[in-house]
């Protein structure tokens, strides 16, 4: 049985790993607000060791040498309160394709900078909200990024469901994160919930960057190095 899938599972978790009976000083909004953030970090983490694993595609159509992301016909940056978002804001973005049928779409290259860019006959460079192409473009592209999260971290009631994500055997490390949050207000930093945390983020790596089989056997040549 999956006993962490939901908001309210780790929240319990939490409450129980900080063990402070005071609710006028550790208040729910004081909870949702640093699991928020553990949350957060913990999906960081986890990117950084499968940068696709909560990633998601959305399809832009440039008409020139740029195209801004937080005013463009779709937008995944800015102020959702000057102009709404059509889909949810980006976190990080991973890589940018052509847009067509098939498995073997074209992959641009990603850039550091304008200088590097000038050496890509098909780059982009993100450069604050704007998407900068080495060429002019007129033709839809595939970005895959890493988007905000979306869970409710006050759906902290037993039976409300609010579910996480997929990585369900992991989300103790969601509270414990958490918990650092709380160490800083309350001066309780712990050796316990450190030593925990690190061997669970190590677990964590190991489990994760393998679920895709062959994924660590295969090393792919490109023009300009290797990737693993």
């Amino acid at each position: 049985m999956a006993v962490l899938q939901y908001v309210d599972n780790v929240t319990d978790l939490f409450r129980a790993y900080t063990d402070e009976p005071d609710l006028s000083f550790l208040t729910a909004a004081d909870a949702q607000t640093y699991l928020e953030i553990g949350y957060n970090e913990f999906r960081q983490k986890a990117t950084d060791m499968v940068p696709a694993i909560f990633a998601t595609d959305v399809t832009i159509t440039p008409s020139g040498g740029s195209y801004n992301l937080a005013t463009g016909a779709v937008t995944i940056l800015g102020s959702s309160a000057i102009v709404p978002l059509t889909n949810t804001r980006m976190v990080r973005l991973l890589s940018v394709r052509d847009a067509v049928a098939g498995n073997d779409p074209f992959i641009w290259t990603g850039a550091s900078s304008r200088r590097a860019m000038q050496l890509l006959s098909r780059g982009y460079l993100l450069e604050g909200q704007s998407l900068i192409f080495s060429v002019s473009v007129n033709r839809s592209l595939t970005l895959q990024y890493v988007p905000e999260s979306t869970v409710d971290w006050s759906q902290s009631v037993a039976g409300n469901n609010e579910y996480i994500d997929d990585l369900v055997e992991f989300h103790d490390i969601i509270a414990l994160m958490a918990y650092r949050q709380y160490a800083i207000r309350d001066s309780a930093t712990s050796e316990q919930i450190e030593r925990q945390l690190s061997q669970r983020l190590r677990e964590m790596e190991s489990t994760i960057t393998k679920r895709n089989f062959d994924g660590p056997h295969y090393v792919a040549r490109t023009n300009y190095t290797y990737e693993d």
